[in-house]
């Protein structure tokens, strides 16, 4: 079995990374310390290192590309979010890395499938998606769009029930609520895969 640690800018895109690997039977560490991902790597054997390169200070590029060129154990798979324009300085940084494999947001289910089952995969990075309005958006209550963009900022459930002065039960039955109105019914992640997805618009409509 392929030991993964995960890298991510936040515990939304944790949630995604894991869930995700769940869908096709992959276990994920996920590590938020860089530091910390430097230690397990020179201390047990890890299959691949996925790594989100969004937000990150330039100390997450440096130290993976030192394991990399002193360890060469592992296998770097870089996930990179194209609604956002990265600096030449980071575009440096990710060729300096070599890696074995970037891919968008979008491509990551299929990307961690072909994995499992000891497959490479160096896909094109998808286009970044046209803006386009949600059905069923304009069903959802002021409150409704104020827990979705809490949610497409990363925001656990417990974190939004503290900023909004509700309980974690509430969270959830607006949850409920809102994949009702946006015909979100995929199962256990869905809503957060669809909150991905549609993440570039959903923080639009914020300001």
């Amino acid at each position: 079995m392929n030991t993964i640690i995960g890298i991510p800018s936040n515990h939304f895109i944790a949630s995604y990374m894991t869930e995700i690997s769940r869908s096709v039977c992959l276990s994920i560490n996920i590590i938020f310390d860089i530091q910390q991902v430097e230690k397990i790597v020179k201390q047990q054997p890890v299959d691949w290192v996925l790594f989100d390169i969004y937000e990150k200070s330039t100390i997450y590029f440096d130290i993976l590309r030192e394991l990399r060129l002193r360890e060469r154990c592992f296998q770097l798979a870089l996930l990179v979010d194209n609604s956002v324009n990265y600096t030449k300085i980071i575009g440096n940084y990710i060729q300096d890395l070599k890696p074995d494999l970037v891919c968008g947001f979008h491509e990551l289910p299929h990307c961690l499938r072909l994995i499992s089952l000891g497959q490479r995969f160096l896909p094109s990075l998808p286009p970044i998606a046209r803006m386009h309005a949600i059905q069923g958006w304009n069903e959802l209550t002021g409150r409704e769009k104020e827990i979705l963009w809490e949610l497409a900022e990363g925001k656990s459930t417990a974190e939004i029930a503290g900023i909004l002065y509700i309980s974690t039960k509430t969270v959830e039955n607006h949850k409920a609520n809102i994949s009702s109105k946006l015909n979100v019914n995929g199962g256990p992640g869905s809503l957060l895969r669809f909150i991905f997805k549609n993440r570039v618009y959903i923080l639009s409509t914020k300001y």
